[in-house]
């Protein structure tokens, strides 16, 4: 072999060591990078979970690292839809922030070193019993569970949301035999199924990629970074309801409409929502679980929250989270419609106020 080709030989060679010193130590930079409050303040970064739903397994995980690190307890864990992750609201005057400011500042046995908040637009019962379970997985205690609720997670889909809206290829890893169940639902809502060789194939590669670092958080560093930018996390509109203009195609959209549908509601586990929160209430056995159910605006939705139907599902509700004998809150005309963005979101003062409702409620000083 002539000197040039020995040469050359060697640069590739040395070119490669560095690529794969470069890769390697790109890993550790990456991971060192990323922390709890890189993908979560007060709630989780929802446009990262957007852009990439297995961003809920990177938040589940730094907050299991931060409980280890930090020696953490005594602390909740909150699991809701919008209203509970603060639509229309910055993080700083969401729910979770409100809530955790009364946890961390009380007294006595009341007190809690945190309360974590996994909720997010659109989750139902389906998805905050899945995250229960994935949190199990991670060696978070779900001893302290607080579920946030909406009347529309009873309404049966015809069709219309799926009830396991986000993490369906997470229940069917967790529980199969709910997943079984509800797939037929699924599937008819949306739910693209894949089974064999090819499903076994594509998680097998994603488990692989999901454990190299700058793959694993290819969306949450730009996004971290793009919110820096933006100097916010709001979204949404933070004005009261009576400031903005919802016209009347607006309060006759289908897709309002069936939020406050008042078609008697089958309370038994036919309805998705009490099937999933029976699996969420046998899993707190021995626990704690606190649920409350969000309200519709008084003024704004008058007419529907005023409708017999609506009422008499309201109290089927109550009723069902009677038996399951824990605590719970039915927060229907419980504030005032001004302190309302729409027609069940709420402003910085209606969040303060929830969270005032459900603390005095978790530690037996409500109604």
């Amino acid at each position: 072999m002539k000197l040039s080709q020995i040469r050359r030989k060697r640069y590739g060679l040395l070119g490669l060591a560095f690529a794969l010193a470069f890769f390697v130590a790109a890993q550790f930079v990456v991971t060192a990078y990323v922390k709890l409050d890189t993908v979560y303040k007060h709630r989780m970064n929802y446009n990262m979970f957007l852009e990439d739903r297995g961003m809920i397994e990177v938040v589940i995980e730094e907050m299991a690292k931060t409980i280890k690190r930090d020696g953490l307890t005594d602390y909740a864990i909150l699991i809701g839809n919008s209203v509970a992750w603060g639509t229309n609201e910055s993080s700083e005057h969401s729910l979770g922030r409100y809530l955790s400011d009364l946890a961390t500042s009380a007294e006595g046995e009341d007190k809690l070193q945190a309360v974590f908040n996994l909720s997010a637009p659109s989750i139902m019962a389906g998805d905050a019993y899945t995250l229960l379970l994935m949190m199990e997985d991670r060696g978070i205690k779900t001893d302290n569970v607080m579920i946030g609720l909406s009347y529309s997670a009873f309404v049966e889909p015809k069709p219309g949301p799926r009830q396991v809206f986000w993490l369906g290829d997470y229940l069917r890893t967790q529980d199969p035999k709910a997943f079984a169940d509800v797939l037929p639902h699924l599937q008819a809502n949306g739910f693209e199924y894949k089974e064999g060789w090819k499903h076994a194939e594509e998680q097998a590669l994603e488990t692989l990629l999901h454990r190299i670092p700058v793959v694993k958080y290819k969306e949450v560093i730009p996004a971290y970074w793009e919110q820096r930018k933006a100097g916010t996390d709001l979204l949404g509109d933070p004005r009261a309801w009576n400031e903005k203009q919802f016209s009347e195609k607006w309060l006759a959209d289908p897709s309002y409409l069936s939020f406050f549908d008042p078609q008697p509601f089958d309370m038994s586990e036919s309805n998705w929502g009490v099937y999933f929160m029976n699996k969420i209430a046998e899993l707190q056995q021995g626990k704690r679980l606190l649920t409350f159910v969000s309200g519709g605006n008084g003024e704004l939705s008058k007419k529907e929250v005023t409708n017999p139907g609506y009422v008499a599902n309201t109290e089927a509700i109550e009723t069902y989270l009677q038996g399951l004998g824990s605590p719970y809150l039915i927060m229907q005309d419980k504030i005032d419609p001004n302190l309302f963005t729409d027609h069940v979101h709420l402003t910085k003062e209606g969040n303060e106020l929830l969270a005032r409702f459900v603390w005095d409620t978790w530690t037996g000083k409500g109604e």
